[in-house]
């Protein structure tokens, strides 16, 4: 399938330094692969980008999967800080990641949990380099790190893939 859909995933990641400022020597990914990729696998989703994990630019997200069906993209980020979680929250990050959209219209917000830990679940529909695409975000917050999960579909396929993306993020073990 096409893989041109992974352009404005890899573009929504690119404020990973806007979300935490230029404090580099405190951010760092998350190290250990906190996927459980047989599942996307076994669904006809194969991985994208980069397979070496020391190639970890903190422009990239962690971990991309694409579907073979409908090019849907499905995406990890994680910014991680030694210590306390920092002032980081769920909304805030939210907000940097849906400012890059144009046309946005948030269909619906809810706050959930993960796992225990605090999670804002967002699902809209907007423009991004010029294609209308739908798309949810799941932002958590964990004591060290903050996560943004995000299914990117075209509008017309986003409801046949999206049990794949709740599968994959009931899944996650995080950090």
């Amino acid at each position: 399938m096409k893989s041109f859909y992974l352009i404005p995933v890899l573009a929504c990641f690119c404020s990973c330094s806007v979300l935490v400022g230029q404090v580099k020597p405190l951010e760092e990914k998350f190290v250990n692969d906190p996927t459980p990729a047989h599942s996307l696998d076994s669904l006809g989703w194969r991985k994208i980008g980069s397979q070496d994990p020391s190639d970890r630019s903190s422009e990239l997200p962690d971990e991309a999967w694409q579907s073979s069906k409908t090019a849907a993209v499905i995406s990890l980020n994680s910014v991680c800080r030694k210590g306390a979680g920092g002032e980081r929250d769920v909304k805030k990050v939210t907000k940097v990641l849906l400012s890059q959209w144009d046309n946005l219209k948030i269909e619906q917000q809810s706050p959930l949990a993960m796992r225990s830990l605090p999670a804002l679940q967002t699902t809209a529909r907007g423009k991004y380099l010029g294609r209308d695409r739908k798309f949810q975000i799941v932002v958590v917050k964990s004591p060290t790190c903050i996560y943004d999960l995000i299914y990117l579909s075209p509008i017309e396929s986003f409801e046949q893939e999206l049990s794949a993306f709740v599968r994959f993020r009931d899944t996650l073990e995080l950090k």
